[in-house]
């Protein structure tokens, strides 16, 4: 019980230095002798604290670099369809974005199929690294079929925060349901340098449909996004 207590008391302080800011998000805490001299305990007295701490979600192992202050996760519990703008506002957050590109492209067969559209068909690509309080969380690459812009000027797509409040304001579009498939991949150079992490990092995959009123489909997406910043709790309720 001795143990226990001397752990959960090194466990108790480290937390408490992290929620006053003493080491703030992003930041790297001391090394394991760092914290064994601090709190004159023994190495693997201090492994445990850290692990446990690690499980909390409040910090992270980065190999050959330490342990790392977990940054505030974005949380999502779905009721109603919010953007991820709302999503950061809701919770005091200050959305952003980078790295904008918008093309005109040939549909690869994933996004045709997703679109329910021709091969060949032209699509509209707007790509862009979103940001919540300056620090990369997703990357972000949506596709919308090029004629539902007839008419319009589709670099309106890159006014303002929300992709889909920008397509309701400026072309009449409104995205009413969205079906996303979660899955795991590993960073490539691209998405290493987009969110900051290393290549071979482990992240979170979204496959978006996005479908209008008339359960038309109107925009497919591909998010990939920094596990450490971005939590989905789903509730399932026995009928």
């Amino acid at each position: 019980m001795a143990s226990e207590s001397l752990y959960l008391r090194v466990k108790r302080d480290i937390a408490a230095r992290i929620e006053s800011g003493a080491w703030p998000p992003g930041t790297y805490i001391p090394s394991e002798p760092d914290l064994q001299q601090r709190y004159r305990v023994s190495r693997t007295t201090v492994r445990k604290a850290v692990d446990e701490l690690v499980g909390d979600g409040l910090l992270t192992v980065i190999h050959g670099m330490g342990t790392r202050v977990v940054a505030q996760r974005l949380s999502l519990r779905p009721a109603t369809l919010m953007s991820f703008t709302q999503m950061m506002l809701a919770q005091g957050i200050v959305p952003g974005r980078t790295s904008e590109s918008l093309t005109v492209e040939t549909a690869q067969a994933e996004v045709a199929a997703a679109l329910g559209i021709p091969e060949d068909a032209d699509v509209v690509c707007f790509r862009r690294v979103r940001t919540a309080d300056g620090t990369p969380v997703s990357s972000n690459s949506s596709y919308l079929p090029l004629d539902l812009f007839a008419g319009y000027d589709l670099d309106q797509l890159l006014a303002g925060q929300s992709l889909y409040a920008q397509l309701e304001q400026a072309f009449n579009l409104i995205v009413q349901t969205t079906e996303d498939t979660f899955g795991i991949a590993r960073a490539d150079s691209r998405l290493a340098a987009d969110l900051e992490v290393k290549v071979g990092e482990p992240l979170l995959i979204i496959a978006r449909h996005g479908f209008d009123k008339a359960d038309r489909p109107i925009e497919y997406s591909r998010i990939a996004i920094r596990p450490d910043r971005y939590r989905h709790s789903v509730t399932l309720r026995r009928k």
